[in-house]
């Protein structure tokens, strides 16, 4: 009895044979379930996560490209991807210097917004929900919801309902399109938006973001 030829498997960064480049790996058990499979509250809160480590994982990837380091790039925004539960950046070219380090300096700027918004987001439960907890009065005819604590409490809460619900999903999409520029970097296929969307938000981010410094 002859024993079965086996194949030998494609490197890591390789499409397997017969199927589009794009095609979606079977997911690992081992990893948990698929990212289809998340919760909305998971992914929500994997999301917001992604953000906060955007900072410090686009200075990581800009010192590592400089120091000419692109295999740890590109194993650092896989980690990253996979992380969120986004698509695998698989490497199908090498990214030249300049493209990966405007790479690592836009990811750095919408990482700074996503880190206004969570500020953003805690404000408005803190002086929302919890306004009556941490502000006590006198409460005049200015403040919404005045004179009364009840009234501007309620008011407060009310405003901020929508500013708590909405920013959790605008940081999603902020990350699934940080997400996808990585992957536009190494060669996949994506929307073409992908590229002047993320280019534009990170000039009215990092606009922003400046505008907001200069008031404090």
């Amino acid at each position: 009895m002859t024993d079965p030829v086996r194949t030998p498997a494609p490197p890591a960064d390789e499409p397997l044979s017969g199927h589009h480049p794009l095609t979606t790996r079977p997911s690992d058990p081992r990893r948990g379930s698929p990212p289809a499979r998340r919760s909305l509250r998971s992914r929500l809160l994997r999301s917001i996560a992604y953000g906060l480590a955007l900072v410090p994982v686009s200075l990581l990837t800009f010192v590592r490209t400089l120091l000419g380091r692109s295999d740890a790039v590109h194993q650092t925004w896989r980690e990253l991807a996979r992380f969120q539960g986004s698509p695998d950046p698989i490497r199908l070219r090498r990214p030249g210097l300049f493209s990966s380090l405007l790479s690592a300096v836009v990811s750095l700027v919408l990482g700074l917004l996503s880190w206004f918004l969570v500020m953003l987001l805690v404000t408005a439960v803190v002086r929302g929900p919890f306004y009556g907890f941490v502000e006590h009065g006198p409460f005049g005819p200015g403040t919404w919801g005045g004179p009364t604590k009840a009234g501007a409490w309620a008011v407060h809460a009310a405003i901020s309902i929508p500013i708590v619900v909405s920013i959790p999903f605008i940081l999603r999409g902020l990350a699934l399109l940080q997400a996808a520029s990585i992957r536009r970097l190494y060669g996949s296929a994506t929307s073409r938006m992908v590229l002047p969307a993320t280019i534009v938000l990170a000039i009215a981010g990092g606009a922003f973001f400046y505008s907001w410094t200069q008031q404090l």
